[in-house]
């Protein structure tokens, strides 16, 4: 751990530098060791974490270096796997094509690279529409005059591309007694024939910290709150005993945010279906995956992060409960599974000062252990959200919201949080690949048929597209029809890549689909196709957390999206794992093959026992 990080004192803060340099490579935390086992948690307590204050002492050297976990800097863009990509700021020609001397204009988007250092930024603008559908455009610091200038031409290009453009916040500097201005402007695509961005979110954290209720409020119109009895979480949970006990026991997927083009909330009351032009006017999706907190639902909350691929994972952690046990297995698994992670604290209406600061230190030291190396940075305020934003999955920093579902309190920056995050995967890049649809859900529908849910990963879907649905319990696929297509409640010509869905199947043979052995961990791909499942296959393993040593035939639960069994230890180069250790395993599943692909994430649980690894080789 970087000393800067251990210190008790409070870090002067330097003045914040909105433009960093664009040489700088954007890196991604890399997972390591786990430090969130039951018998590790005593080491936060001889950690010197800082507090409250002192997480936002760091807000200056966030902003002014963006420094990481391993001393690089933060870059203006970067992709989620650490490739080091990233928009640089161009010189601008305003209005009257003078050239600016300074860069006044940087985009911060997941697919613009560092090769086009020397393009106009206009191109820029252009190519992430095309790529990403978005992009926040920062410019400045500069007199009024000139804003106006930039802001016009970047409205113009954002009409050529069929995009939006909407100035979401204007910071103010004084520079040798001259008022400068910084504007931050999000250029997003207009909603055409159902194509809109779709962000997901996964929401974990310890039971009672009040993650059904803050889905709840989010998804609800604006102004919506929840009573402090359960109001809004009555719109989330999906099952009677969950209502009674008030605890989620199952995966909640079906509950979206829907912003417009310039991020309005377009939320509906509770069950009604969207109206036609709410829906027209739908540009962005955020979907939210609500986990369950309790101990005894761990294996349904691992199951939710692998299988329903999210861009990031939101830790509630209730301000008055502290840091529990499960909030550390919670953030262990985002970080092993290296998904970028944030953190709400909420309560705080009805928590005491001296309990919140306690809470807040705890935070901050969970955050910079060795396993997770985080720069924790409170978010109060519109100037802070805007750095958190730039530097949010490329970089160590992990933004912390203190709110309160009942009162509000800065529920309006989480809010805007969701709606300035980009995805971390290039969906529209992946429409021209086959489908690979991931079914996580199945259920009979009388007088309808079979019909089975879950997230399209790749390609596009449309009705009668002949699909091959496998593998069964012998390794077969079975070529089945698509009748039906369902979104967001709403019936669809056709799915995207990256939106999850709903089929109703028939089959294409005599045999009924009932028939067919339906269950969870099945896919659908192109019927063309002839796809093989896989028994046996080979990973690099590194074991987080063991209390006792792995041999030859030792048996844990794999987890490989949306696949959950229990496999066997065939072979390994090593004669025994133990904690930290890493090898090159062979696995075999126990009773069925499954449908892997090479590169695939993986992580295996048994008791306390965690490990992850990658898919390297399938070898029948």
């Amino acid at each position: 751990m970087p000393d800067d990080l251990k210190s008790d004192q409070e870090p002067r803060i330097p003045e914040p530098r909105l433009h960093r340099d664009s040489e700088t490579k954007s890196t991604t935390p890399r997972s390591s060791r786990s430090s969130f086992g039951e018998e590790e948690g005593d080491a936060c307590d001889g950690d010197a974490g800082a507090g409250e204050e002192g997480i936002q002492g760091r807000e200056g050297e966030i902003a002014s270096t963006g420094a990481t976990e391993d001393g690089h800097g933060v870059s203006s863009g970067g992709s989620p796997d650490g490739s080091g990509t990233g928009a640089a700021g161009a010189a601008v020609s305003v209005g009257t094509g003078a050239a600016v001397s300074q860069n006044l204009v940087a985009l911060f988007s997941q697919t613009l690279s560092l090769d086009g250092e020397g393009e106009p930024w206009e191109n820029r603008v252009r190519e992430s529409a095309d790529n990403d559908g978005e992009s926040l455009v920062t410019f400045g610091p500069a007199t009024e005059e000139e804003l106006e200038d930039i802001l016009g031409r970047l409205k113009q290009v954002a009409q050529t591309v069929g995009c939006d453009c909407v100035v979401v916040h204007t910071s103010e500097a004084v520079d040798r007694g001259e008022v400068k201005l910084t504007r931050y402007a999000m250029v997003r695509k207009l909603p055409s024939q159902g194509h809109h961005l779709d962000l997901r979110v996964a929401v974990v954290g310890n039971v009672d910290a009040g993650k059904s209720t803050l889905v709840g409020v989010l998804t609800g119109p604006v102004n919506f709150l929840d009573d402090g009895r359960g109001l809004a979480r009555s719109r989330v949970l999906r099952h009677k005993h969950e209502a009674e006990t008030g605890r989620t026991s199952s995966i909640a997927e079906d509950q979206h945010m829907r912003l417009s083009a310039r991020g309005d909330c377009l939320a509906t009351e509770r069950h009604a279906k969207p109206s036609d032009s709410s829906a027209a006017q739908t540009a962005k999706v955020v979907s939210f995956i609500d986990l369950a907190g309790h101990e005894r639902y761990l294996r349904t909350t691992v199951y939710g992060l692998t299988a329903h691929e999210p861009d990031y994972v939101m830790v509630v952690v209730g301000a008055n409960h502290g840091i529990t046990r499960m909030t550390k297995e919670h953030v262990g698994m985002a970080i092993a599974l290296n998904v970028p992670l944030f953190v709400v604290v909420t309560k705080v209406d009805l928590c005491p000062e001296p309990v919140m600061k306690e809470t807040m230190k705890q935070l901050a030291r969970m955050l910079k252990l060795p396993g997770a190396k985080k720069q924790p940075y409170v978010i109060r305020s519109e100037d802070e959200l805007m750095i958190a934003v730039r530097s949010f999955g490329r970089s160590a920093v992990a933004p912390i919201f203190t709110i309160s579902s009942v009162d509000g309190t800065n529920v309006p920056l989480l809010r805007q949080f969701f709606n300035l995050m980009p995805s971390r995967r290039a969906w529209a890049a992946q429409s021209q690949q086959p489908p690979e649809f991931l079914i996580d859900q199945f259920f009979n529908v009388p007088g309808v048929g079979l019909v089975v849910a879950g997230t399209l990963l790749s390609g596009v879907v449309s009705l009668n597209h002949v699909l091959a649905m496998g593998p069964n319990n012998v390794g077969k696929f079975n070529t089945v029809t698509v009748k039906s297509i369902h979104h967001m409640r709403t019936a669809v010509p056709a799915l995207l890549p990256g939106q999850t869905g709903a089929f109703v199947v028939r089959s294409r043979t005599k045999e009924h689909v009932k028939n067919f052995g339906v269950r969870k961990g099945m896919v659908l791909l192109e019927g063309t196709e002839e796809p093989r499942a896989t028994r046996t296959f080979a990973c690099d393993v590194l074991v987080l957390h063991s209390q006792t040593t792995m041999r030859v035939n030792y048996q844990p639960i794999l987890y490989a999206r949306n696949v959950r069994q229990c496999v066997r230890i065939a072979a390994m180069d090593k004669e025994v794992l133990r904690t930290g250790v890493r090898a090159r395993v062979t696995f075999e599943f126990m009773y069925r093959p499954e449908f892997l692909q090479q590169g695939t994430k993986v992580l295996f649980t048994e008791g306390k026992t965690k490990a992850i690894g990658t898919i390297r080789e399938l070898l029948g």
